[in-house]
């Protein structure tokens, strides 16, 4: 019985996860705009960690900033280099960085934030990983139906 309560609680808190993840997702967007967009002007170029983050990140997803180049508008990195990073100047036509990245360049490349880009990459990904929740319920549903079943008939 003890083995079914346990499965009952996991099963009905990844339920609960999944609902929370899908209702708030708004307000997460919202939120880590808040948070992340002034730590970008505040910290990039300062901060050696946070930029390496943020240069990996930029690299990886082909991206630039939070939302895009205008994260970088005010910052202390555009001011000390009057440069915007290098990765806002992506061309994906020819995948070369066009440099020095001027305000001009970034505009005129569009490069799309890294949160857009993060957000397509998990959209892609969502049927799979959909899939392999779903299995996992199925399995966990089939425990909770057969530790009920052995508890029901020992005798």
């Amino acid at each position: 019985m003890m083995f079914f309560v346990i499965l009952l609680i996991i099963f009905i808190a990844e339920i609960a996860a999944a609902v929370v993840a899908l209702v708030y997702t708004t307000m997460a967007e919202q939120f880590l705009t808040l948070l992340v967009v002034p730590a970008i002007r505040d910290d990039y170029g300062n901060q050696t960690e946070f930029t390496n983050v943020w240069n990996s990140t930029m690299e990886g997803l082909k991206c630039c900033g939070f939302n895009g180049y205008t994260d970088f508008n005010n910052s202390s990195y555009l001011k000390e280099t009057s440069f915007f990073p290098p990765y806002c100047c992506f061309n994906s036509t020819s995948g070369i960085l066009e440099k020095p990245c001027n305000e001009e360049k970034a505009k005129q490349l569009e490069v799309q934030g890294c949160f857009k880009q993060l957000l397509h990459s998990i959209r892609t990904n969502a049927v799979t990983a959909g899939g392999v929740a779903v299995g996992i319920a199925a399995l966990e549903l089939a425990a909770m139906i057969v530790s009920m079943y052995l508890y029901c008939n020992l005798e």
